[in-house]
């Protein structure tokens, strides 16, 4: 099982000092989750996507609670096995 994220684009300063970035995860091999590397020091938000061909049977979902901005070094994510998307993080 393998959980990989990647970031496309990274928009730095896009909202005064805070960064928009840009990316995809990918579950492999059952895998259903796994942490996503925003590349920001504090992540204040993420939205995923469900990418690819099937929908999927459940929604995505984050494993932690933005009432605080949290490390975007390893922001947790769980879905249905083998279940690919695209993230939006916003933070600093």
């Amino acid at each position: 099982m393998a959980f990989f994220s990647a970031i496309i684009k990274r928009f730095r300063g896009a909202l005064g000092r805070y960064s928009v970035v840009i990316g995809t995860f990918t579950n492999t091999a059952g895998s259903s989750g796994g942490n996503i590397n925003s590349g920001l020091s504090h992540c204040h938000f993420l939205k995923l996507v469900v990418g690819g061909a099937a929908a999927s049977a459940d929604a995505t979902s984050v494993n932690v609670d933005f009432t605080k901005p949290i490390r975007g070094d390893a922001v947790a994510i769980k879905t249905t096995p083998d279940v690919d998307g695209f993230f939006i993080a916003f933070g600093t």
